[in-house]
């Protein structure tokens, strides 16, 4: 190595974290920063022009279509990320076959969860198309990331976003926003952001739908699926047991508040959501290669990632709480209220920024049984304290039961890093996996 090749990799060292994360996911974050803009857009035209009750439902759908987000991942494009290790060519046109099977069972659970919860039967139909359609489209998305289609995704991301703040605003300022008309849009907007994906893409879904039997997907289930799919379903507990505890004890009307509150910490939500995507499938080839360095910058990055997200939609909130409360509160609504559960979504997201990257890294690594024990131990408590807390102290403080969920995931999580790098490499950990 000469002096010059030297003197680059000292000034690359002393670069800020934060600089380096941001030229890592520049152009990753733009999509995602635009569909938590439209989301937020979206909130508030819903929150300002719909009653309570149907403000809280589109809450509840929202977090509903994040659940459906994370189990397609864990049953399709986990999978897919790992036959980047094992090499199995075969794994591919099965999950694009389950694909098909599981967007149609979650529109029709969301569906049926949202008349049961009093949405009206047109509208119940339309927010589980959209549901089907946005996971369909995630689903894409991932796909994209893994096969190096980035710009396709950042163009759905866009499509989606376009369509959400010029149409819910349009109906808005020509007084023609009701429920009926948002969930058409919302519908409208998921569907139009599958084109960018292309022919292509599509093609090989409709291939794999005429080839085969859905069976065929049971050895993949078996291997790699069940294990993350029970990790996904116990770790929604974990997350937004709440929502479902509030929305179903207390109604939707009372889980109002809480998803006003909770809006506020969206954009670093979906920023948690949507990095994981990048990130997997190169952690999963440095495992591959054997890069362990390699794979302690990438979580290093992450972590930085994440968190200069958060700080950013700290400041945003502040800015909407403290100087532009007329926004986000119309009348029913306490500013001091909303303000307390912004603050506990805060630390709520805080936490998650931390063991995002210790989770990713475990999936990356095929630590799927692992992870399902966590997300049991972890839900079990979620789900005993937030109930307990809701029935004791009512909605707002049983978020409380959210913030042990988180703590019990981070410990866990970090003690299942430091047990895999022991068994793999002396290699130190860099960052918060040092104290793994």
């Amino acid at each position: 190595m000469t002096g010059a090749d030297i003197e680059k990799d000292n000034r690359e060292t002393a670069r800020p974290a934060l600089l380096r994360a941001a030229r890592r996911y520049g152009m990753s974050t733009v999509g995602p920063l635009a569909v938590s803009g439209a989301h937020f857009l979206a909130s508030l035209v819903f929150l300002r022009n719909l009653s309570a009750h149907e403000f809280g439902l589109f809450s509840f759908v929202m977090v509903v279509v994040s659940f459906g987000m994370s189990l397609g991942g864990a049953l399709i494009v986990v999978p897919i990320t790992q036959s980047l290790v094992s090499g199995d060519a075969a794994t591919r046109p099965v999950c694009y076959r389950m694909n098909w099977l599981v967007c149609a069972v979650f529109a029709v659970a969301l569906a049926l969860a949202l008349w049961v919860s009093e949405a009206p039967l047109r509208e119940a139909l339309l927010l589980g198309g959209y549901a089907a359609a946005f996971a369909w489209r995630w689903f894409a998305r991932s796909v994209a990331y893994i096969d190096g289609r980035i710009n396709a995704a950042i163009a759905s991301d866009i499509v989606y976003s376009l369509i959400l703040v010029t149409a819910l605003p349009a109906l808005a300022l020509t007084h023609h926003m009701t429920f009926n008309n948002g969930s058409e849009v919302m519908l409208l907007a998921a569907l139009a952001a599958l084109v960018p994906f292309g022919r292509t893409f599509f093609a090989g879904q409709l291939a794999a739908l005429r080839q085969g039997s859905f069976l065929a997907y049971m050895p993949v289930f078996k291997d790699v699926s069940r294990w993350s799919m029970i990790g996904v379903i116990f770790t929604e507990i974990t997350v937004n047991i709440h929502a479902y505890l509030v929305t179903f004890i207390s109604g939707a009307e009372s889980f109002a508040l809480l998803a006003l509150g909770m809006l506020l910490m969206r954009p670093a939500s979906l920023v948690q959501s949507a990095l994981p995507d990048m990130e997997r499938p190169a952690m999963a080839r440095a495992i591959a290669r054997g890069d362990l360095a390699g794979l302690n910058g990438i979580a290093r990055t992450f972590l930085h990632g994440l968190g200069a997200a958060w700080v950013g939609n700290i400041a945003l909130c502040a800015c909407l709480l403290f100087f532009y409360p007329v926004l986000i509160l119309k009348k029913g609504y306490s500013l001091h209220e909303v303000a307390l559960v912004a603050a506990i979504s805060a630390v709520i997201m805080l936490l998650r920024a931390i063991r995002t990257p210790l989770a990713v890294w475990l999936q990356a690594a095929g630590e799927f049984r692992a992870l399902a024990w966590l997300g049991i131990n972890s839900g079990i408590v979620s789900l005993i304290a937030t109930l307990s807390l809701l029935l004791a102290f009512g909605p707002i403080v049983s978020m409380g039961g959210l913030v042990l969920g988180e703590l019990v995931v981070i410990v866990r999580c970090a003690d299942l890093v430091a047990r895999w790098k022991r068994e793999k490499t002396d290699v130190p950990a860099i960052g918060v996996l040092a104290h793994a």
